[in-house]
């Protein structure tokens, strides 16, 4: 078996494991307490090419949200963060990301108007992803799997508590050309991504979910080199004490700058 077909084994694996895990938490939630809210997910990637198969990305992102019983969804902070990516093209399918460092300033989903005045949560990730990506004739599918090192201040006392977070996310993606007059693309796509978490920072949650991401939105380039995409993401979160849930409705906007220096380079 090559490369590919040992890492879709893999996922087909991870994917039915999580889906489980998934499943088993939605019926045990039923008829437990949820509360919504309405988010801004904005993100800025910088990028550019290192050889013909490395890559440098760099993100920074912010998240806000609503105060409760207001509907302005850039009310109150959710998280400031920046990560760094190096990724390498294993094949033209498959590509390895990974994340030396990334940094979060982060503030929970608010249950009443007083929340505002809670403090945040510092926290330092680290990070290693797998994506295989295959072009069909008329829809693409991707998949990814991503583990993640989580070492977050919890307590506020600069004691950075470790934990192991694991992502699954599956997406489909439609190009449809003839929408702009330049002829480009617009890419619909839709997405699923299911998060389970483990390890000493969260070993008295009631289970190993953390949260499930469904989004639909599209993409496009705007102009050479610089991409937008605009999506609608479903956020559904589990409390650690396992009773309560936040289901948050965000905009997710993301612009990408690509080849930022190297498309000023001379041939």
């Amino acid at each position: 078996m090559d490369r590919a077909g040992v890492f879709l084994n893999i996922m087909h694996r991870r994917n039915i494991f999580i889906l489980l895990v998934f499943t088993a938490v939605s019926i045990k939630t039923f008829g437990q307490t949820t509360r919504s809210h309405g988010v801004f997910w904005g993100r800025l990637i910088l990028a550019d090419r290192i050889n013909d198969r490395w890559k440098w990305e760099l993100f920074l992102q912010k998240r806000t949200q609503n105060i409760p019983h207001e509907k302005n969804i850039f009310g109150a902070l959710h998280y400031n963060s920046f990560l760094i990516w190096t990724n390498y093209c294993i094949n033209k399918n498959l590509k390895l990301y990974l994340s030396p460092l990334g940094y979060f300033d982060s503030y929970p989903f608010l249950s009443e108007p007083e929340d505002i005045d809670l403090p945040g949560i510092k926290e330092f990730r680290f990070s290693a992803r797998l994506e295989h990506e295959l072009k069909g004739k008329h829809v693409d599918f991707s998949s990814r799997f991503t583990t993640e090192c989580r070492r977050r201040d919890i307590n506020q006392n600069d004691v950075y508590i470790p934990n192991w977070r694991l992502r699954y996310m599956t997406r489909f993606e439609k190009p449809v050309i003839g929408i702009l007059q330049n002829n480009k693309p617009v890419s619909f796509f839709i997405s699923d991504e299911v998060l389970v978490q483990f390890g000493k920072a969260v070993k008295n949650n009631a289970s190993m979910f953390d949260q499930n991401r469904a989004a639909a939105g599209f993409s496009l380039e705007v102009v050479k080199n610089i991409k937008a995409s605009f999506s609608y993401l479903n956020i559904f979160q589990q409390r650690a004490n396992g009773k309560d849930f936040d289901d948050a409705h965000a905009l997710w906007a993301v612009v990408t700058f690509d080849n930022l220096f190297s498309q000023f380079k001379r041939p």
